[in-house]
């Protein structure tokens, strides 16, 4: 295995230039830091992590905890995640909690007991406070993404999902549907409740009837969209159209509704959220979902910039919240009332 004075022999250089260049240390000319580069590749050269560690009190990896990994949106993140962190020599290690708080203040406690210079942490449990609290106690890099509190001072990575929910109302009421309903994700998670606000205060907005029983509150487990569109069928005020809280839930509404006999979009119009088409090659070629797409690539982007800048600064930068908006992607999941 070769070793920083093989790479400095090749190089012409010493073992002190090697050594800063692996560890992006300044003083080391854009030439010279090339020469070093490719004789460590030329010599396969890896790097001790461990032995890196001690010296630079660093160990180039990002934590990535998640609620759950049920939806592709999830993967979708973590491809994007890891390009973002590709360019700045981090590596990532993801965490699932399955919804699971215990499982997620244990994740946490070990990063940042050492073993992960910052964390990301998607999701948008209202459980999370006492974590977030802890994290900024002890001072320690983090990004939360998705999630929100106003009076904490912390790096938010947040879409709009209010606004987003909103748009794909009105956007339904454009093709004059008046008997819109919508199917909620969990509502421990600031996502559910802020895409059912948003529903609710487009129908407000449109001076339409919020009908309690077109609101079917789920968990968003696999197998509720198929729960929720028998629900809706046998409401003797059928709803003209939908608002998932997400695509799968879209998608098993269609083919739950398609069993039945009731075409989409001819009988009833739906609209998903998240546009993860890519990743649910498994649905018939003829449906396209209509859904509200969300920016991931800027998502993860943001997330990682952010928490490496406190990484960085060691603290000293300060924080920031970004907020994305989503967009309608049509697809033909959506029919207008004539």
């Amino acid at each position: 295995m070769a070793s920083i004075i093989d790479i400095a022999r090749m190089a012409g250089v010493s073992k002190t230039t090697v050594s800063k260049v692996f560890n992006n240390q300044y003083g080391v000319s854009a030439e010279t830091r090339q020469k070093v580069l490719e004789a460590a590749r030329e010599l396969h050269y890896t790097p001790n992590q461990a032995a890196r560690s001690l010296v630079t009190s660093r160990t180039n990896v990002i934590g990535v905890v998640y609620d759950a990994l049920v939806s592709p949106i999830y993967t979708e993140l973590a491809g994007h995640l890891e390009k973002a962190c590709s360019g700045y020599g981090y590596h990532l290690v993801f965490c699932n909690c399955n919804d699971n708080h215990e499982t997620k203040v244990r994740y946490m406690n070990y990063f940042a007991g050492g073993s992960a210079d910052g964390v990301i942490l998607f999701g948008s449990d209202h459980r999370d406070r006492d974590i977030i609290e802890t994290l900024l106690q002890n001072e320690y890099p983090f990004s939360v993404i998705e999630n929100r509190f106003d009076d904490l001072n912390v790096n938010h990575i947040l879409i709009n999902n209010f606004d987003g929910a909103r748009k794909a109302v009105h956007y339904l009421a454009g093709l004059n549907h008046n008997r819109i309903a919508h199917v909620t994700g969990n509502m421990q998670h600031r996502v559910a409740s802020d895409r059912l606000n948003g529903y609710i205060t487009a129908l407000q907005d449109l001076n339409m009837l919020v009908r309690p029983e077109h609101i079917l509150y789920t968990d968003a487990a696999i197998g509720c969209g198929a729960a929720a569109a028998r629900a809706f069928m046998e409401l003797e005020d059928r709803p003209t159209a939908i608002l998932a809280f997400n695509d799968i839930i879209a998608y098993e509404m269609i083919g739950y509704f398609q069993q039945q006999g009731l075409q989409v979009p001819e009988h009833i119009s739906i609209v998903g959220f998240d546009h993860i088409k890519s990743q649910l090659s498994f649905l018939p070629v003829s449906m396209t979902l209509t859904s509200m797409a969300q920016p991931m690539d800027l998502v993860a982007q943001a997330a990682v910039e952010a928490t490496l800048s406190l990484i960085t600064s060691k603290g000293a930068a300060p924080v920031q919240t970004r907020i994305f908006d989503t967009r309608l992607v049509e697809g033909n999941s959506c029919w207008p009332v004539l």
